[in-house]
């Protein structure tokens, strides 16, 4: 859903209907066959087939605004990895330690769109450097072993300081739930 509107405008496109499009058209990616006339039968009875008609007819305009590209993937196999390999750097104990922000740091960016704009890789190191700075760990010779330059490093250091940045900014101007529960109140 997020990825058609990433190329694809809401005045364009009823996003009700879009919602609708990209569940159904997730259940034929994942396999969990369901016909359309079973998948409407839950809508209002006049809604129906304008929906069916609406589904049938843009599938191929949602695959061609998702580049023919049907899976994302998420971060936590790379950050994996990349906790196996900083073991044999720092010990399996603060590997072990440096784990705990760095799902924290995950679940918070897959509640963005940073997801979608940059890769696993990328977000599972800006959660380890993370979870670094945090736990006070000191891990810029691992990240300085995994460039194969000086050039490649920096470019690494930036591409991964824009992601970060990127997550505080969706951050901002989010609402703490004792917050929602004072305005809720009012």
């Amino acid at each position: 859903f997020k990825r058609f509107y990433l190329r694809r405008s809401a005045m364009e496109f009823y996003p009700q209907n879009v919602m609708l499009l990209c569940v159904y058209f997730a259940c034929k990616v994942e396999e969990f066959n369901i016909g359309i006339t079973h998948f409407v039968r839950m809508l209002e009875e006049s809604l129906q087939q304008e929906t069916t008609a609406f589904i049938l007819g843009h599938e191929f305009l949602l695959m061609e605004a998702l580049d023919y590209s049907l899976t994302v993937y998420n971060s936590l196999r790379p950050l994996d990895g990349f906790l196996v390999d900083l073991g044999h750097v720092v010990g399996e104990e603060a590997a072990g330690k440096l784990k705990k922000n760095a799902l924290s740091f995950l679940n918070d960016a897959i509640l963005t769109d940073a997801t979608l704009l940059y890769p696993p890789s990328q977000i599972a190191l800006a959660a380890l450097m993370y979870s670094a700075e945090s736990n006070k760990v000191s891990i810029t010779s691992y990240l300085t072993g995994l460039a194969p330059d000086a050039e490649v490093h920096g470019k690494l250091v930036k591409a991964i300081s824009a992601f970060r940045h990127h997550l505080q900014l969706n951050f901002i101007f989010q609402i703490t739930s004792s917050k929602l529960k004072e305005l809720e109140g009012k």
